[in-house]
């Protein structure tokens, strides 16, 4: 007779990689972070379009990015990668330094936006 063996679910990996990146358009830019699949320009290039999702269905939103993807238009925005980062607690705290450090006009506190 052959034994079954149970079904552990897999610990959740905590270095995977993440993916910095900055979205332009005009004189604005955004900061962003999100996990890096397949290659560093796919995680961004879906991300980006998670975002323009957010912006055409929420119109209520009031945050930065999304008025701008509004105003301008998906196409407008220059997409381009910062860095690769493996570990989620480092990823984003270099993300959270760029912030403070570069000040970027998109980037919304959503506790203060709300």
């Amino acid at each position: 007779m052959v034994e079954m063996k149970k079904k552990v679910p897999r610990k959740k990996r905590s270095d995977r990689r993440h993916v910095i990146y900055k979205l332009e358009v005009a004189s604005e830019f955004y900061i962003g972070l999100t996990v890096f699949e397949r290659t560093e320009k796919k995680s961004v290039v879906r991300r980006f379009q998670k975002h323009v999702s957010r912006a055409k269905v929420e119109t209520g939103k009031k945050w930065a990015l999304c008025k701008a993807i509004r105003s301008h238009g998906a196409e407008a925005f220059k997409i381009s990668v910062v860095k690769t980062i493996r570990g989620k607690a480092e990823a984003h705290e270099f993300e959270r330094k760029l912030i403070m450090k570069l000040k970027p006009t998109l980037n919304t506190d959503i506790r203060e936006a709300a």
